[in-house]
């Protein structure tokens, strides 16, 4: 019985490798954003990017050999926040964050979020990806980032900080 299970295992074993794995490649992006100082500790107070972020999609697409048409899926990987300035500030004041993303259509996906941010949290902040498909926002020209945050207290000063963005695109070969 052991040698029919272990056969049965070696087998099924060489099938799953025979499978062609998805090409998979980065998509970054880097923008700053702005707290005002003052903003009520009302709970998801939105702050959004004063710009958009240009997608680059199709040369990012072509620097890793796919056209547009060969991405399937673009989900978040990594999202993590850094107070630039003033130095020394934190995000202790936040109580929970959710960060969403806009199309240039209007389509609103939710990309990450944290829902306990400790007292002693640090001038760094991870937040959770989403397993939201952003494909087709991704695949636009541009997005808008809208930070929605629940603050425990409201800040003296106004906080800006660094987000960094790291997409994941999926192709079907």
């Amino acid at each position: 019985m052991k040698k029919i299970t272990f056969l049965l295992l070696c087998v099924s074993l060489l099938f799953f490798q025979c499978r062609k794995e998805r090409g998979a490649f980065e998509m970054p992006y880097l923008t700053e954003m702005e707290i005002p100082a003052g903003i009520p500790a009302f709970p998801f107070q939105n702050i959004e990017t004063g710009t958009p972020i240009i997608t680059s999609a199709n040369n990012i697409f072509d620097g890793n050999g796919y056209t547009a048409d060969d991405i399937e899926l673009i989900t978040a990987r990594s999202i993590k926040l850094d107070v630039t300035f003033p130095a020394g500030s934190d995000f202790a004041f936040l109580q929970r964050a959710r960060l969403e993303i806009r199309g240039e259509d209007g389509v609103v996906a939710e990309i990450g979020y944290l829902e306990f941010i400790p007292n002693n949290q640090g001038g760094s902040l991870d937040l959770i990806p989403s397993t939201t498909d952003v494909t087709d926002i991704l695949k636009g020209t541009y997005y808008d980032v809208i930070f929605k945050m629940d603050p425990r207290y409201s800040p003296t000063q106004f906080i800006r900080f660094r987000l960094s963005l790291i997409f994941d695109a999926f192709t079907a070969e």
